[in-house]
């Protein structure tokens, strides 16, 4: 008769037991009332350590289980890595939306704002093809103690513009970066008397077959819309054709070598320009 008595009566024994232990334990999992906190006492509440007693904590900024407060940098989530983002745009450390759209107005223009934020950079076999169209031989090979071709800079700047490396399974680079962009600005420096020379006979710049036009008029030595227009890649607005006769009207009028320099300075500008997102 005991024997039947303790085996029906046994199961809510345990339940009981159980259940005064768990209500030893906040939400927090911080100690009750009522509740044993002396490690030395062998209640077993929360805190209690392995050898020596020392106790452990268990909240969750000291194992990374949930995320810190809103706006913070905190990092949330069991591995550590994962950043807390929050939803309210208004909470600290986000932006106020009216400061950021004073900052695109101040960008200028949808058209100028595209460029600034979405403009990819050039691949590299397309910088030296865009640059043989327009009369640079790639292939030209200066003297010895002479500063190298724009053909010579473009063969040995593959790695600062970016060029792919098939052999480290290294893929393009998507945007400039300011050793690319000024090493392009160097080849455009050097391609720019090879254009002026060369321009009017490229057939990529020739209105129809077989008729091209120079760089610069040759009686009033301002620049021409048609081959201002084939450097950019696009047709050339007032204000582009205002900019380039401002730039030629720099020069020195009697001295042939400074309105060469401003003539060539003038074409790598606009080649800059145009393919560089500036």
């Amino acid at each position: 008769m005991a024997k039947r008595v303790i085996t029906w009566a046994l199961p809510g024994v345990v339940f009981t037991v159980g259940f005064a232990f768990s209500a030893c334990i906040s939400s927090q999992g911080d100690p009750g009332d009522g509740c044993p906190t002396d490690p030395g006492s062998g209640g077993g509440g929360i805190g209690t350590g392995g050898a020596g007693g020392e106790g452990t904590t268990s909240s969750s900024a000291s194992t990374g289980s949930g995320p810190g407060p809103v706006g913070s940098d905190d990092v949330g989530g069991v591995d550590g890595n994962n950043f807390h983002h929050p939803e309210d745009p208004a909470s600290a450390g986000q932006k106020n939306p009216f400061e950021i759209l004073k900052e695109r107005a101040e960008e200028g223009p949808p058209e100028v704002r595209t460029r600034l934020h979405s403009c990819s950079r050039i691949p590299y076999t397309a910088i030296g093809a865009f640059l043989a169209s327009r009369g640079v031989n790639l292939a030209a090979v200066a003297p010895a103690n002479q500063p190298p071709t724009a053909g010579q800079l473009y063969a040995a700047a593959g790695d600062s513009l970016g060029a792919a490396r098939y052999d480290v399974r290294q893929g393009e680079a998507s945007f400039y970066t300011v050793a690319a962009a000024t090493k392009l600005f160097d080849i455009f420096v050097q391609s720019a008397p090879e254009i002026i020379a060369n321009i009017e006979s490229a057939p990529a710049c020739q209105l129809s077959a077989g008729v091209g036009k120079p760089m610069f008029d040759e009686v009033t030595g301002k620049c021409v819309y048609n081959s201002v227009s084939c450097i950019m890649g696009r047709p050339a607005t007032d204000d582009d054709m205002e900019l380039c006769n401002l730039m030629i009207a720099q020069a020195d009028p009697n001295s042939p070598a400074d309105l060469a320099n401003k003539q060539r300075i003038t074409v790598a500008a606009f080649l800059s320009a145009a393919h560089t997102c500036e």
